[in-house]
């Protein structure tokens, strides 16, 4: 029977306002703000523009412009895209000083310079100009003379890639061509994050060593600037590794930040949680909070650039801080590490903060420049006053109001969940907590049949070393609005709830990741919340080899699958990947080739023959994370079975899907592969998936 008004409806053939194409536009998002440490009224950032096949365009306005009167857009013509290959994931990919912006170009992956301060400018490439050198995290001295960055060599290897810091000069007015680079440091296999202080030529950064990744083990290192006398770098005067020094206390050090008096603040993970710490002035390591605090206050960097802390300009030992407890939402600070108090800053329901700045109101007021958004609030660019002013978007998204006009009676609110599992080894029966965040079908206009329970769709999300988030995306309620229920995992393995959780999928990547996976679905039919006979699930990359694994390990709990860009074959994946992972699979599972049985037992290509269910795969063509073959392989085996499956390939696309149209077909595509395998039929008018050993023909 309906009620309120509400139509009965099978769960799945609602109607909804997320149409495929809304969550494709919905795509384009804002990214890495900065503001200028010279010109504090100025903010920068990046917006994807899927309509524009993905590109990264460069903004700027200032802090306090509400009607975009002061709007620039940097990098308008279309041969711009900035974006960065280093690590693959990139980012990091521009900087900013005085109103010259150093960037990298996607396609040439060469370094630009930009003066905006020049009407009618354009971009000069600058460096070697060699199409096979990579480069990100730009620092650009306050002298305009030169840009501290780092940079991946290709020249001779992908797997090998050389990573360096360099000095890269900027030219003079009017000067064209090349310009030198002066290579400062690259002793490790990694380096990130080079920081300058404004007191002084003193400089940070941190790097590391495979088989490490950066959220396992990383070192700080601090030195002196030599300038030469034209002031270019000529190499570092008393360098040395100030924490998490090879052979001390294994920890992982990010965002190294120097305050206006010279003080170098940092992240570590030293106590089991990221929590910030300062070098004093004998280079010993203090407790920014005075004790650990079971509380994250950065996140696994998987691309460059991240910032979830940052110096207040004019108070002494104070930064800004952003930090989550339990995976349950962010908070917004300011932390005196002098007296150990964080002062905390109201926030509107906010659940994501990040990309965090400091800058200044024409008025001359400090304000908090910021990424943000919650579960009915999509990623925003805001400024926040820290006298007490309201935050107020001034780019990304859609406001709260018109996103309340819009969607109003379809947003499904998610609440965060706990349940029960296991941990390896299973047979002992070890009990554990596990996390997730379930979002019920929310419609206004239906409701299910008095006699039916809806599908749930389990997702899993990538790295595996990352995190669910609960930012409203119009991906999750593309499902939910259409009568599916969908519950987004923090499975063990993910990050903001400490290192000892993190670890938890070292290494049984393939194990606690499927037994999680498969827990909170059951738990949830068990709890009469989802229908038992219809559980789903669907992952991108290294969420598409748990899929993979969870179908065909254990093929008695779900009904289909998606697999987006996912692994299934972690012996290829253990040969194949680049630099940045080579070694991730030693923690996940073991040393390659010692552990290749291994690798074979966990790998559901090998398992292939235990799937019964229907399977769909989407796989970019140009990805260089998850070699596309990997999908090829397992269509194969499940056509020679007589398993319903469907491949989907999509040409120009690397590791996800940045092109609108691609976005959309990959949605629908989904969509109506579940339509017909669980029996429900969607509102929504889609082009046909063509899909072997079908059924119902």
């Amino acid at each position: 029977m309906a009620s309120k008004g509400k139509t009965a409806a099978a769960y799945g053939s609602w109607k909804s306002p997320f149409s495929a194409h809304t969550v494709a536009t919905a795509s384009s998002s804002v990214s890495m703000a900065r503001v200028d440490a010279a010109e504090p009224t100025r903010v920068y950032w990046l917006e994807s523009r899927p309509q524009e096949g993905g590109r990264l365009v460069l903004l700027s306005k200032d802090v306090d412009d509400y009607a975009d009167a002061t709007l620039r857009e940097l990098t308008a013509d279309p041969q711009w895209n900035v974006r960065t290959g280093v690590h693959e994931y990139g980012g990091g990919a521009y900087g900013v000083h005085n109103g010259v912006v150093v960037f990298a170009n996607w396609s040439d992956q060469g370094v630009y310079v930009l003066d905006t301060r020049t009407e009618g400018a354009e971009p000069r490439r600058i460096g070697r100009c060699d199409n096979r050198l990579r480069y990100a995290a730009f620092a650009v001295h306050e002298s305009g003379r030169f840009v501290l960055c780092v940079r991946e060599d290709h020249r001779e290897s992908d797997i090998h890639a050389p990573a360096t810091l360099v000095a890269v000069r900027l030219p003079a007015a009017g000067e064209s061509g090349p310009t030198a680079e002066v290579e400062l440091f690259g002793d490790t296999d990694f380096v990130s994050s080079p920081v300058i202080s404004p007191a002084n030529n003193e400089i940070a950064f941190y790097a590391w060593n495979h088989p490490e990744m950066n959220w396992d083990a990383t070192t700080l290192y601090f030195a002196q600037l030599k300038l030469d006398k034209d002031g270019m770098p000529t190499g570092f005067e008393n360098l040395r590794a100030v924490a998490g020094a090879p052979g001390e206390l294994r920890e992982s050090i990010y965002q190294p930040r120097f305050d206006g008096d010279g003080v170098l603040h940092f992240i570590s993970d030293r106590s089991g949680f990221w929590n910030p710490y300062y070098l004093g002035t004998e280079g010993e390591v203090h407790w920014s909070l005075g004790n650990p605090v079971e509380a994250e206050f950065a996140e696994p960097e998987w691309a460059l650039g991240q910032s979830t802390m940052q110096p207040v300009p004019e108070r002494l030992y104070s930064v800004a801080v952003t930090y989550s407890q339990a995976g349950a939402g962010r908070k917004l600070g300011i932390l005196n590490a002098a007296t150990h108090a964080i002062e905390d800053l109201p926030i509107p329901g906010w659940s994501s903060v990040g990309s965090l700045q400091l800058g200044q109101s024409r008025s001359g007021e400090p304000v908090l420049v910021l990424i943000a958004g919650g579960p009915t609030e999509p990623l925003g660019l805001f400024t926040y006053y820290i006298n007490g002013i309201s935050p107020k978007r001034i780019a990304g998204g859609a406001a709260s109001s018109d996103m309340s006009d819009a969607f109003a009676g379809f947003v499904s609110v998610p609440r965060q969940i706990t349940f029960p599992t296991k941990l390896p080894p299973f047979s002992t029966g070890r009990d554990a907590s596990a996390y997730a965040y379930f979002y019920p079908p929310t419609n206004r206009d239906y409701c299910g049949p008095a006699d039916e329970l809806p599908p749930l769709l389990v997702l899993v999300h990538g790295g595996p070393t990352a995190a669910a988030s609960t930012v409203l995306q119009s991906k999750i309620q593309f499902w939910t609005s259409r009568g599916v229920a969908v519950v987004d995992t923090d499975y063990g393995g993910s990050t903001g709830y400490g290192r000892a959780y993190r670890e938890r999928l070292y290494p049984h990547f393939g194990e606690v990741d499927v037994m999680d996976s498969c827990a909170v679905a059951l738990h949830l039919a068990s709890q009469g919340l989802v229908d038992r006979q219809r559980l789903s699930i669907m992952g991108g990359s290294a969420g598409g080899f748990t899929t993979l694994a969870c179908l065909a390990f254990r093929p008695e709990v779900f009904a289909v699958g998606a697999s987006l860009y996912g692994i299934s074959d972690l012996e290829v994946l253990a040969q194949e990947t680049h630099k940045f992972e080579a070694r991730y699979p030693e923690h996940l599972v073991g040393p390659y080739p010692a552990a290749r049985d291994e690798y074979r037992r966990r790998s559901p290509l090998h398992a292939a023959d235990a799937l019964a269910c229907p399977v769909i795969f989407l796989q970019g063509l140009e990805d260089k994370v998850v070699p596309p073959n990997q999908a090829t392989l397992m269509v194969d085996e499940l056509r020679r079975k007589g398993i319903a499956t469907a491949h989907v390939e999509f040409a120009g696309e690397q590791h996800g899907f940045r092109k609108l149209e691609n976005i959309v077909r990959a949605l629908e595509a989904q969509l109506y592969f579940f339509g017909r395998v669980l029996g429900f039929s969607p509102a929504d008018h889609i082009e046909p998936v063509p899909i072997y050993n079908d059924p119902s023909q």
